[in-house]
């Protein structure tokens, strides 16, 4: 590693690689460009779980829902919706900066105050069932249920097409009952030779994994369809979070 002299003035260090063969300088030797640059990642490698399960017990009442609703109460659909998502945003955050104005000989100080986890997007595939589009639907009618008259309207499989009274009202859960983990996995094409053989998990290769702590839905963004051209529908949801963690693997099988 380069160090920092006496004036601030870091050595830049070698300004070019040969594209196959070995370079040194002297001080470090390089691998040719191919090698350094043959192992970058690539967008289309990654999967979305969304820990879907099938209960009706009262300690899960999210998954209970959704499973009275006729969404979750077939283990194998459930990992069917994961494989749906077709588009997501790695999680990204920032901080908040406050600024000390002129207490230093005029110099402008940036200290960071808080740090800000901006919001995650997941498109997915629209089954012809529709089961993805109700399946998050009904997570944020879990979320904000609606009230009748004689209380709130129970769950339903076909929607609540009869709630049409001008009186009806909505009102907002408890947070930690719609509050779940949400996992995105980035990995590589070559993370199983033949993956059918280890029922499709990850071998012995490097991978990232970002976990999405107490996140839930905010937004469905609207679902345009037109006559001028059939093109598989999607839709995209936006996801709220308190924070992420990630967790990567080596490749060794040890989770860091």
């Amino acid at each position: 590693m380069a160090q920092r002299d006496s004036k601030g003035q870091p050595d830049i260090g070698p300004l070019y690689v040969k594209m196959t063969t070995e370079r040194s300088d002297g001080a470090v030797t390089l691998e040719g460009a191919r090698n350094i640059l043959g192992a970058l990642s690539l967008t289309s490698q990654f999967k979305v779980a969304l820990h879907l399960t099938n209960t009706t017990s009262d300690d899960d009442r999210l998954m209970q829902w959704l499973t009275n609703s006729g969404l979750t109460n077939d283990a194998v659909k459930n990992a069917y919706y994961d494989f749906y998502c077709s588009e997501a945003v790695i999680p990204g955050a920032t901080f908040e900066v406050a600024e000390e104005a002129g207490s230093r000989q005029g110099i402008i100080e940036r200290i960071p105050t808080r740090r800000i986890y901006t919001p995650v997007t997941l498109t997915f595939y629209v089954d012809n069932d529709y089961r993805l589009i109700r399946l998050f639907e009904e997570w944020m009618n879990f979320i904000n249920p609606l009230y009748g008259g004689t209380g709130s309207y129970p769950v339903s499989k076909i929607g609540f097409g009869d709630a049409k009274n001008r009186n009806d009202f909505f009102r907002m859960r408890y947070p930690n009952e719609y509050k779940r983990i949400i996992s995105i996995v980035k990995f590589e094409r070559n993370f199983k030779e033949r993956p059918e053989l280890s029922g499709g998990k990850l071998g012995n290769v490097p991978t990232i994994t970002y976990r999405l702590i107490d996140a839930f839905p905010t937004n469905i963004t609207a679902l345009p369809v037109s006559y001028e051209g059939s093109t598989i529908t999607k839709t995209t949801v936006e996801f709220s979070y308190s924070r992420y963690v990630y967790e990567k693997n080596d490749g060794t099988g040890n989770t860091r």
